[in-house]
């Protein structure tokens, strides 16, 4: 089994990347469904987690016919946000499929349950909690974009990002999955298309 991926910040705080192996055992240890949307909502959407929280109260930003979900500038409420609003574009299959299970079930947990919670199954699938938090599912799927057909600024566009430099510590990760992991991110992805 090849050593675990870590993303490292400017604050050298670590975040773990996982292969869709890891993801799989992860998913394979919530015994709650609602849960189980939750954390497919957070990985597919690519969203922080209090944007995939203020979204629970807000299904009109899900724009279902044009396969959008619209995120205006109170869904994020981080300081340093340059980006008044963003488009998830398109909405892929594994996510839209989410989505209806995702508004009828239990909000979002806060935060801090949710961290916890990550790092309970986390543990208990024998993947450790070095690196566990909310926001290893936007660092991943940012990484399996990466790692697929995806070109840096679609990546961009689609998560929030104002410039490509904010992608640039991401994008020697790809290229350290394995062929196999390269295999299983694209089975995650089918269905997507990059932007044209």
């Amino acid at each position: 089994m090849p050593e675990p991926i870590f993303l490292t910040t400017q604050t050298g705080y670590k975040i773990r990347i996982l292969s869709p192996s890891d993801y799989d055992k992860i998913c394979q240890q919530i015994d709650k469904p609602y849960l189980l949307t939750i954390l497919n909502v957070c990985l597919y959407s690519g969203m922080r987690y209090a944007e995939v929280r203020r979204f629970y109260y807000h299904p009109e930003w899900w724009q279902k016919s044009r396969k959008v979900i619209h995120l205006p500038k109170e869904a994020n409420q981080k300081e340093k946000r340059q980006m008044p609003e963003r488009y998830i574009s398109p909405v892929p299959p594994q996510l839209e499929g989410e989505l209806p299970y995702f508004f009828t079930n239990k909000k979002p947990p806060t935060l801090q349950t949710w961290d916890d919670n990550l790092k309970r199954w986390a543990d208990h699938a024998g993947l450790g909690i070095k690196g566990i938090t909310a926001k290893m599912t936007r660092a991943t799927i940012e990484c399996w974009m990466l790692a697929t057909r995806f070109q840096p600024y679609e990546v961009c566009l689609r998560q929030g990002h104002t410039q490509l430099t904010a992608l640039r510590h991401y994008m020697i990760i790809p290229s350290i999955f394995t062929e196999t992991e390269r295999m299983e991110i694209r089975k995650k992805l089918v269905g997507w298309e990059p932007v044209q």
